[in-house]
């Protein structure tokens, strides 16, 4: 019999529960509640490691003890608990988002609010130590609404692990920071960054299972997704794509997740309440079709570069 543990992270008081443990049947398929975590502020976002011991989760929150700025905290798993190890302040506000970078012992945390990132070594415990890094952005779209300043909204290593790709909204920008470990220092390479049109929103992105130069980015603002090319001496749009069957000014995206055998794209719409599926063409590896509420989409109506 399969069995299978879920955690769920919430925004809630550090007073209250926070984070949830639950186990499902394989055979039944029914979640039950197993423990339960008080004592962090607004654990929306949660980091678990492979061996599932280790658990990192964001303290999305504008003040850390007295002092601007969210927070990050580690908790260890077991089998009949969750304890609290201890947590660090970001520096940057809201921080909505955790890279866990196990091989190099480094937790990432995307700060959306204040528009930075920010670096953590990790002890031998699985704790996190003294912030080693933090990247400011600076800047705006033209969004006044939701561009006014830098808004960093995720991170994720690039497939070689030679740097980390930092997805800025406000910006309409991905910055690639360069990593020395020894130093645990990010330093900014602006010839890799990747720039999207104007007013775009970028939110998240995923590379396709096995190809480490084919990136797919979701915007937010304008529900489109763009296939990236993404090669060392610089990255090509390929492609943009909407994520709706029909214009909708109240709708905006959210996750982008590619399947593992690397053949579709999937893609959440807040407000249109659709998840847009993309079959991925092997010999042109964009999206090139969209299934949404079980209706083919025309491909060509929203592609081009």
């Amino acid at each position: 019999m399969m069995e299978y543990r879920i955690y769920a992270g919430t925004y809630a008081g550090a007073d209250e529960n926070g984070i949830f443990r639950y186990r499902m049947d394989g055979n039944s398929q029914i979640l039950e509640r197993e423990l339960a975590l008080p004592g962090i502020s607004n654990p929306s976002y949660l980091a678990l490691s492979q061996n599932g011991t280790m658990m990192y989760a964001v303290m999305e929150d504008m003040e850390y003890h007295g002092k601007a700025g969210g927070g990050v905290c580690a908790i260890k798993c077991r089998e009949n608990s969750l304890e609290i190890l201890n947590s660090r302040g970001t520096t940057g506000t809201l921080p909505c988002h955790v890279t866990l970078d196990e091989e190099a012992g480094v937790i990432y945390a995307a700060n959306y609010m204040s528009g930075s990132l920010s670096m953590f070594p990790l002890m031998p415990d699985g704790s996190l130590g003294e912030m080693s890094d933090c990247r400011q952005h600076k800047g705006k779209g033209p969004n006044t609404l939701r561009q006014e300043g830098p808004h960093v909204h995720f991170s994720g290593l690039s497939p070689e692990k030679d740097g980390i790709w930092c997805v800025d909204l406000g910006l309409d920008r991905i910055l690639f920071y360069g990593i020395d470990v020894h130093t645990m220092t990010l330093s900014h390479r602006p010839e890799r960054d990747i720039m999207l049109p104007k007013g775009t929103g970028p939110r998240h992105f995923v590379f396709q299972p096995g190809n480490a130069h084919r990136m797919y980015v979701v915007c937010e603002l304008s529900s489109e997704v763009f296939a990236v090319n993404i090669l060392k001496e610089g990255c090509q749009i390929l492609q943009r794509i909407s994520s709706l069957s029909a214009p909708n000014d109240k709708s905006s995206c959210a996750a982008i997740k590619c399947s593992e055998d690397g053949r579709f794209l999937y893609v959440s719409n807040r407000g249109d309440d659709s998840i847009a599926v993309f079959r991925i063409d092997p010999k042109r590896p964009s999206p090139s079709g969209a299934d949404r509420k079980g209706r083919r989409q025309d491909s060509q109506r929203y592609s081009g570069t």
